[in-house]
């Protein structure tokens, strides 16, 4: 009996690994940001990669928590013709986490509210099931994105029960908020990386970091670049 429907290539891999494997750890993939804002749309809209990134980045460091890397997810978005249309519905997104081996999804969205703050919505669905374990809101200015991923981070710990060091705790608390105008840069940055613009890439974190020089997560992707530059 075939348990692997035939597949594209990339596909087969990743559903046959996600049926046969055991998960000793949860198992969580972040997906890009839904940007709902009517006002400033346009130049908000590399947040919605920004955004994921920032989850990303300090949930990877998390021993009790295995992520999914973000260029996984999209290339099963890709090899499942998704990557045009810019938005993944719930059932779209259970499809897209049971392809990349995820047990759960971290999905979300931004709005530009007419107060000039930003509101950032994130959900934990279960992938086998599609439902809604938790969902919380956090809203601020613009110069408190890190305070809303931090407050939002704290409740997918708690949600999926994750238990933490010391050391890791520490982590989340010490995020720090950086200039907006540097967030934008680095959004933009993360965009060209998954466009496999490298150069551009490097160009841009570059920039976020001479906006903020204190921009952690900014120095962080471009040294791992600078590793892996021709």
């Amino acid at each position: 009996m075939n348990l692997c429907p035939v597949k594209p290539a990339f596909l087969l891999a990743f559903s046959c690994f996600s049926f046969l494997s055991s998960f000793a750890q949860p198992t969580l993939g972040v997906l890009d940001f839904d940007n709902n804002s009517l006002a400033d749309r346009q130049r908000l809209e590399p947040l919605r990669k920004g955004l994921a990134q920032m989850f990303s980045s300090e949930l990877s460091q998390l021993q009790a928590l295995r992520l999914v890397e973000r260029a996984d997810l999209h290339r099963v978005i890709e090899e499942m013709q998704l990557a045009q249309t810019g938005m993944i519905d719930e059932k779209t997104a259970q499809q897209v986490g049971k392809l990349a081996g995820a047990q759960h999804l971290l999905l979300g969205g931004f709005v530009y509210l007419p107060n000039g703050k930003i509101r950032i919505d994130a959900r934990i669905v279960e992938v086998e099931t599609g439902r809604t374990l938790k969902a919380g809101e956090e809203t601020g200015k613009e110069g408190q994105i890190f305070d809303m991923v931090k407050a939002l981070n704290k409740k997918l710990v708690k949600e999926l029960a994750l238990r933490l060091s010391a050391t890791e705790m520490a982590r989340l608390d010490n995020l720090k908020n950086v200039k907006f105008s540097a967030l934008l840069l680095y959004s933009q940055a993360v965009t060209y990386e998954d466009r496999g613009d490298m150069n551009n890439a490097r160009k841009k974190y570059r920039e976020a970091i001479a906006e903020d020089k204190n921009f952690a997560q900014a120095q962080q992707r471009l040294a791992a670049l600078e590793k892996i530059k021709p």
